[in-house]
């Protein structure tokens, strides 16, 4: 009797271990499959390789190209771009060192002295600009006081958006407008034409100016 209680116990527990068993592989299989989704797949993958443009390929060949030759011959090329650079700008300047006597000063400058020509002392930059030889800008000037006296005698209406033709065509006395006229061509022609301008030139010219001017007032 007590034998058939032993196996009917044994009999029980070992089938409470298979119900539970089973239990537990069903949750796990239900746990696995809801997380095999690629959503929570971690595992790191190699980055997806990505196909070069049309620019970036030439680049790779350029780079190709370039480590192919040997460091001399680059350096040479180098050397030999500078050198045509330099010759170039020798050819189009007359001089390396020439300093183009517009260049050094912006058109800022001269924007502030047209928007106030009633109020700037000409005099004083006339005077600067002769002191450093720069006898282009020193026309400039002069050509901007014979702007000044003919708008203080009210010989024009200054605007300076009027180009130097609307500001001709505004002075009435002929003799005045055909002096202005000859003064304007001189400017036109050392400032904007590059025309060659020593010191001997540049006192002709400043004599015309001045005498238009003493004209003037």
């Amino acid at each position: 009797m007590k034998q058939h209680r032993l196996l009917f116990s044994f009999l029980f527990f070992t089938n409470q271990c298979l119900l539970f068993a089973q239990a537990k592989t069903e949750e796990f299989n239900q746990f696995k499959e809801k997380y095999s989704s690629n959503k929570f797949d971690y595992t790191e993958k190699p980055p997806k390789e990505v196909e070069p443009g049309f620019f970036m390929k030439i680049l790779q060949v350029i780079f190709q190209v370039l480590a192919s030759l040997p460091w001399t011959f680059i350096f040479y090329a180098v050397i030999g771009l500078l050198l045509i650079m330099i010759a170039y700008s020798i050819y189009k300047n007359g001089s390396f060192l020439k300093s183009n006597a517009k260049k050094i000063y912006s058109d800022s400058d001269f924007d502030y002295i047209e928007e106030n020509l009633a109020y700037i002392d000409l005099n004083h930059l006339i005077n600067k600009a002769e002191n450093e030889g720069n006898f282009p800008l020193a026309i400039r000037y002069l050509h901007y006081q014979s702007l000044q006296i003919l708008n203080e005698k009210g010989l024009i209406e200054w605007d300076p958006k009027k180009t130097n033709q609307q500001l001709i065509n505004q002075i009435e006395d002929e003799n005045n407008r055909i002096t202005f006229r000859q003064n304007t061509k001189i400017f036109n022609q050392v400032w904007f034409g590059e025309f060659e301008i020593d010191a001997e030139k540049y006192q002709t010219f400043k004599g015309m100016f001045n005498q238009f001017n003493q004209n003037l007032r």
